[in-house]
């Protein structure tokens, strides 16, 4: 009885405090009660109204407690009276007393606005407004960052301000990471509560006081019915051309553990994954892990081993994809964290093209060449990794991974030599097979507030097996050889270990970094050819490296920060049984980054950067490259090659404007470089490697993403201009070459909630070369300008969400000349429930027939190649969309 009446009690007690709430009392400054004042309740950090009342003739307000959480913002406005605020940290059972004061200026006119604001910064955060700048038409998250501003995908990579986004983040955390168009393509807007930019990551890595700053997230926040909860959807499409599309999703988004199955096969050039993902897995193995992320300036990464077919885009006259993906990360505390990734993909691709070969020495033959090609590509991706924060001192990482690729191309090329019109028929076969498994440690450990250790190791082996098969109607007399088949198999193998320590010394507004790091790579590379003993060697090249740095980084004002680097470079290159060689070097940089003010930043760097020659540049027998080319036997040693590295940049970013802008230029110069020297004749490319003051390129890229406030109007820009001149041997004559290459996009888009909103702009792309040989200017240009509009909206109470888009592409080459196209596409999607959609979905419907054509332009050192190439026609499928 005792405890039941305690209880009885205690809800009375608790029900009368709730009942009476959160309540105030308003009057001026004579103490005399203020009526019909307009009280509003508003969150502190986004200024939103949570709720609205007025004062009765007492003054008197009162507010429930149901919604409300604290901290909490009271404003209170009258006609009479100034504005008045105040803020209350928890919640008070006592009247608030607001004494307001009689407003002097007189009144014209009364405006009450309760607009929020579309972007919020709250120290390194960014808070994205989904109700403001969302219109209804979204389906993915791709849609909805299109929305964004500031942020953009471009070439499938999620940007802010510019800058690719180092991680993604599911509800804080990391998930998938670098593969931005797995989260693009398959999180949809149903899912997603919020979106948040995160300038200053950090993640689990992170030592309290030596925190890894400069690391960007977007973290998407889901709503709670898709947490904790096994989840899928599955598409269905088919129509004309028999295009086909079967795509299933399955996921779960716990605290814990986080899941997520992909299925996909589909002949309409849709991949799961992009080429800049899979260069970004690669990124956790080898001498990746060594190198140091740049807090300053831009790098570019770049990656030889990437299967062509992702590259495909709609430059093939038929593709097909098969692809099992596997995500599965489990976080049993906040301390250890366990991921596993597999990709598992199977392409079938068909080419067809023209193209007219133009070699950059002014006297060779030009050759036009009829190319047909049906390849298959298969490789797998295995990737475990393991972190381990043992202490707030100590951080244990662990990545072991597998990645295999096996490509088979079929090959029929129709070659004529304009000037004799000698005409040779081919059929090749080229075979792939490569493999590439390792595994790196990372330790860190803080020995006091002031020093930090580090270190890293890793080992690597690689293998890549390449058999060639060249069938001709006419004998190989140009390699030397009185027969029509040639059959070459060339295995390389390398084997990798390192390690890196380093040690960060922590001062007051200042730091020096101590690094040591040593790799070893042991290369092989052999050939077997039918041809004779000059196509046949076993090469060994052994690259020996160890590096020591000291860094200095001062911060000494809110406004400078600087970067002082000296690195000691020692290089040791053997070759077996031909030269060993010891380079040393001293590599400095500077970094310096200057706040302007609030909203404008700056950046200027400068390094010297040294490369190291491979195995391929130092052959000891003849290798041929494809039925007309042969790389003839090196007698280079290894020299010093250094390149002069500048950069600088500027960003201006204002939020309450929704505005964010950068300009950014890199400028490289060569001093000495191996590069390719070439004699041209009808009947073979002879080529072969020398040290060359190889030119110099500058780079220039531009962004620009503005929301308007009172207008429903958003517009974004986007430049990438690259000069790059360059120098080119040709026998014993240097061949000054000039390449510009520039891309440009600008769209203008509507914000209108509920009604059909549009996305007009163009893009433009232009290539030019031009060749320099004494008085003789030879110039090669392909220009594309793509002008486009895209209309979307919905119908019948959201029912029918629609989207159509029409581009027109404008084709102005100096050689080949190719119709111009227009691009209409359009998907409409009818929801006939929860979990049921309908829906049309078509490509390039003004193309739905086979010999579609298109401009495409290729360049190297010592040739340029105009081509008109065979592309995907255009389809309509109808689907059916399942959500489980």
């Amino acid at each position: 009885m005792y405890f039941s009446y305690r209880l009885v009690l205690f809800l009375f007690v608790s029900l009368s405090c709730f009942s009476q709430g959160l309540k105030g009392k308003v009057a001026d400054e004579t103490k005399q009660p203020v009526a019909h004042a307009n009280v509003q309740l508003l969150d502190i950090e986004t200024g939103k109204t949570i709720d609205f009342t007025k004062t009765d003739n007492n003054g008197k307000f009162i507010f429930k407690l149901e919604d409300l959480s604290f901290p909490i913002k009271i404003k209170i406005t009258h006609f009479l009276y100034e504005n008045h605020e105040i803020q209350l940290q928890s919640y008070s059972s006592n009247e608030i007393n607001i004494l307001l004061k009689t407003r002097i200026t007189e009144l014209k006119e009364v405006i009450i606005e309760n607009k929020t604001a579309d972007v919020v910064e709250k120290n390194d955060t960014i808070k994205y407004n989904l109700k403001n700048l969302l219109v209804g038409t979204e389906t993915k998250l791709k849609d909805i960052i299109g929305k964004l501003p500031g942020l953009s995908i471009d070439k499938n990579k999620i940007k802010f301000n510019g800058t690719v986004i180092d991680n993604i983040l599911i509800d804080g955390d990391e998930f998938f990471k670098e593969n931005h168009q797995l989260a693009t393509e398959n999180l949809t807007s149903e899912m997603i509560e919020k979106i948040e930019m995160l300038k200053n990551y950090q993640d689990l890595s992170s030592i309290e006081g030596f925190e890894n700053s400069g690391q960007t997230a977007l973290n998407i926040g889901l709503k709670k019915s898709f947490r904790d909860i096994f989840k899928g959807n599955l598409e269905l499409e088919g129509g004309i051309k028999e295009r086909y599309k079967i795509h299933n999703n399955l996921f779960n988004y716990g605290s814990k553990n986080k899941f997520n199955l992909i299925s996909d096969t589909n002949n309409l050039n849709e991949n799961v994954f992009s080429p800049f993902d899979y260069i970004e897995l690669k990124k956790v193995t080898g001498k990746n892990l060594l190198k140091d992320k740049q807090t300053l300036g831009i790098e570019t990464a770049t990656e030889n081993e990437i299967p062509p077919f992702i590259f495909a885009q709609d430059n093939v006259n038929s593709i097909s994809t098969k692809n099992l993906t596997l995500n599965f990360a489990r976080k049993p505390n906040k301390n250890k964290r366990f991921e596993f990734i597999s990709i598992l993909n199977q392409t079938n691709i068909a080419e067809n093209n023209r193209s007219l070969q133009t070699f950059l020495d002014g006297n060779s033959s030009t050759i036009l060449d009829q190319y047909h090609s049906a390849g298959k590509s298969i490789f797998s991706t295995n990737l475990l990794k393991f972190e381990n924060k043992i202490s707030t001192k100590s951080y244990l990482q662990t990545n072991v991974y597998l990645f295999t690729n096996l490509d088979n191309q079929n090959q029929d090329l129709n070659n004529l030599i304009i000037d004799n019109q000698d005409n040779t028929l081919f059929k090749n076969t080229l075979n792939l097979k490569s493999l590439k498994t390792g595994f790196n440690i990372l330790y860190k450990t803080k020995s006091s507030e002031k020093l930090l250790f580090e270190g890293v190791i890793y080992n690597d082996y690689k293998t890549n097996k390449t058999t060639k098969n060249f069938n001709s109607n006419k004998e190989f007399t140009g390699f030397d050889f009185n027969e029509n088949q040639i059959i070459q198999t060339t295995n390389f193998e390398t084997l990798s270990l390192g390690l890196k320590t380093k040690a960060t010394l922590k001062l007051d507004k200042s730091a020096f970094d101590f690094k040591f790091i040593s790799t070893i790579d042991n290369e092989t590379l052999s050939n077997e050819n039918n041809i004779g003993q000059l196509y046949e060697f076993n090469d060994t090249f052994t690259l020996t490296t160890n590096n020591l740095s000291l860094i200095y980084t001062s911060d000494n004002t809110k406004k400078l920060k600087y970067t002082l680097g000296l690195e000691f470079s020692n290089n040791n290159h053997s070759q077996k049984n031909i030269f060993t060689n010891t380079i040393n070097s001293w590599l400095p940089s500077i970094n310096l980054s200057y706040k302007i003010s609030n909203k404008v930043s700056s950046f200027l760097g400068y390094s010297i950067k040294q490369n190291n020659p491979s195995i391929y540049n130092l052959i000891s027998g003849n290798l041929i490259e494809n039925q007309r080319t042969v790389w003839k036997v090196s007698d280079l040693v290894s020299e010093q090659m250094l390149s002069d590295n500048f950069n600088a940049g500027l960003f201006y970013i204002d939020i309450p404007k929704n505005l964010f802008s950068n300009f950014n230029i890199t400028y490289l110069d060569s001093r000495k470089q191996i590069s390719n020297n070439f004699i041209n004749n009808n009947l073979i490319t002879q080529q072969f490697y020398q040290y060359l003051k190889f030119g110099n390129s500058i780079n220039v890229n531009t962004f620009l993403s503005k929301k308007f406030k009172n207008l429903p109007l958003g517009l974004n820009f986007s430049s990438s201009n690259s000069l790059t001149n360059r120098k080119v041997l040709s026998g014993d004559t240097t061949n000054d070459n000039e390449f510009n290459q520039n891309s440009l996009d600008f769209s203008v888009k509507s914000y209108f909630k509920n009604k059909i909103n549009f996305d007009i702009g163009i893009q433009y792309l232009s290539n030019f070369s031009k060749l320099k040989i004494q008085s003789d200017i030879s110039k090669n240009q392909l220009i594309t300008t793509s002008p486009f509009v895209s209309l979307d909206g919905t119908l019948f109470n959201k029912k029918i969400n629609w989207k159509i888009k029409s581009t027109y592409h404008i084709f102005n080459s100096s050689f080949n000349t190719s119709n111009n196209i227009m691009d209409l596409g359009f998907k409409a999607n009818y929801i006939a429930s929860s979990k049921l959609s309908l829906y049309l979905n078509a490509n390039n419907i003004f193309n739905i027939r086979e010999n579609n054509t298109k401009n495409n332009f290729f360049q190297n050192e010592f040739m340029t190649k105009e081509m008109i190439i065979n592309t995907l026609s255009g389809f309509i499928n109808l689907g059916i969309s399942l959500s489980f």
